[in-house]
């Protein structure tokens, strides 16, 4: 789940349950615009390639392409 994933790096907030409430989007909320996540955002956006996506298509073009 993206948003488990979102969560475990530390750049923002996964929803608990199955149907958001004023409170679970509130602590969501808070999550997303505190100052550490904000920081942390920007850590992990520095070491994401832009251009990944199409390099890992190329490895593996290039790996199983010869055999």
């Amino acid at each position: 789940m993206p948003a488990r994933r979102v969560a475990e790096l530390g750049i923002g907030a996964a929803h608990d349950g199955p149907v958001p409430t004023a409170g679970s989007l509130s602590a969501a909320m808070e999550t997303a615009l505190a100052p550490e996540t904000r920081i942390r955002a920007s850590e992990v956006a520095r070491s994401v390639r832009a251009d990944g996506a199409a390099v890992a298509a190329k490895l593996l073009i290039e790996m199983f392409g010869r055999a």
